[in-house]
Order: C-alpha cells, then sequence, then structure tokens
C-alpha cells in the first residue's frame, strides 16, 4: 500500500452480479488507504464497472492466492451454480468504489 495515496482496501466478497459487460460486487470488509496507511473502515462497499476495462486497469496482481469456492450463481434457477475459485489480490485504478464512512 505504500505508493497508494488514497483508495480503498476491500476484501471478503459477499456477492455480485453481472449484466453483460457490466459489474457490482460487495465487499464485506473495507478501509480506506491514506498516504499508504490503512486507516478507518467504511461500509456498505461496492465496485462497479466495466469488466472489460477494469480488467485492462490492473496495476499489480498479489501472490497471495486464497481458495475459496463459497461463490455461487442463483440467476435463472441455477440454484448454487459454483463460479469463483479464489484469487489473489489486486491492485486496480480508476474502479468506481461506493461506500460511507463508519461513524463512531
Amino acid at each position: 500500500f505504500q505508493d497508494i495515496k488514497e483508495g480503498v482496501y476491500a476484501r471478503n466478497w459477499i456477492g455480485g452480479m453481472t449484466n453483460g459487460e457490466m459489474f457490482t460486487f460487495t465487499a464485506g470488509e473495507a478501509w480506506m488507504i491514506r498516504n499508504g496507511e490503512i486507516a478507518e473502515p467504511v461500509r456498505d462497499v461496492t465496485l462497479s464497472g466495466n469488466a472489460f476495462k477494469t480488467l485492462a486497469d490492473i496495476e499489480a496482481i498479489g501472490d497471495d492466492f486464497f481458495w475459496d469456492e463459497s461463490g455461487g450463481c442463483g440467476k435463472g434457477g441455477q440454484s448454487g451454480l459454483a463460479v469463483g475459485c479464489g484469487g489473489p489480490s489486486l491492485r486496480i485504478r480508476d474502479v468506481v468504489v461506493g461506500g460511507e464512512a463508519i461513524e463512531d
């Protein structure tokens, strides 16, 4: 994180959807990154955008692959069709992030 002036660290993805090339995913946990340091937590964080543009905007791929078979798709009555197997951390520039600060 050391060279990130301002960003969001999101993890533990809890849901998402796609519609053509557009996507939205919801993070289970997220924190602001300020001047290379993890800062305050934020809630209701979603990432959204165009899948092709977002793939082109990946700046770095971590060496921390995590195996996770919890993802499933229920669209069209598929009821739990496996759609994910985990992956490494990614650093993405210019992704659309929504959320709000957690008040103390």
